[in-house]
């Protein structure tokens, strides 16, 4: 099986391997599970108004649970695998931890402003996603002008979503704001044809 989200995924090369990726995914799972067998502990983590009395983890753990159903499940499972694997190997490890940190840091807090009592870990997905579209829309991925358009799109749904109050729109803003300062500090940013496997002659 091949093709560009494969490749980004599953990278044949061992050093290519989105690790920090898979090693986030693999706890979100886990935590998720739990979730279900124990309501309780979907309780302990999610955004509750416990966080007005002292309960800061609450700003933070949200991001292990998602409660709402199968549909949140896999859409954030599957989204974290793509748009994670990609900003892995764009940004590295460090700069993808800060982007979902800080996703998942404002989509909280918006959330507590707004009394969005919920959890799942979109939000700190779409730090990421904020940080990757800066990346295409720069030019830099090396991508044609519709991928660009979109992500274009992508940003300008944000603000959208920003003022409106859905707790998306501030990550996504945060993640583009945080790739751009990384895309201007970084020596060597490579494009989307730099991450593709290359083939070996026998």
């Amino acid at each position: 099986m091949e093709g560009p989200l494969v490749n980004l995924v599953f990278p044949r090369h061992p050093g290519a391997r989105p690790v920090l990726t898979w090693a986030v995914f693999g706890v979100t799972a886990v935590t998720t599970a739990l979730g279900v067998l124990l309501p309780g502990f979907t309780q302990a983590l999610a955004r509750t108004p416990g966080f007005f009395h002292g309960q800061w983890w609450r700003l933070a753990s949200p991001i292990l649970v998602n409660p709402e159903g199968w549909h949140q499940v896999v859409f954030n499972g599957l989204m974290l695998l793509v748009v994670g694997a990609a900003a892995e190997r764009v940004l590295g490890r460090l700069r993808w931890a800060v982007l979902y940190a800080a996703g998942a840091l404002a989509g909280n807090a918006v959330g507590y402003l707004t009394g969005q009592y919920s959890a799942g870990s979109s939000v700190a997905v779409a730090g990421l996603a904020g940080g990757l579209a800066v990346w295409v829309l720069t030019g830099r991925a090396g991508l044609p002008a519709p991928p660009r358009l979109a992500a274009g799109a992508l940003l300008a749904g944000a603000v959208a979503l920003a003022v409106i109050g859905d707790n998306h729109g501030l990550p996504l803003l945060s993640g583009a704001l945080l790739g751009a300062v990384f895309l201007r500090t970084m020596r060597v940013v490579p494009s989307l044809t730099d991450l593709r496997p290359r083939r070996t002659s026998a």
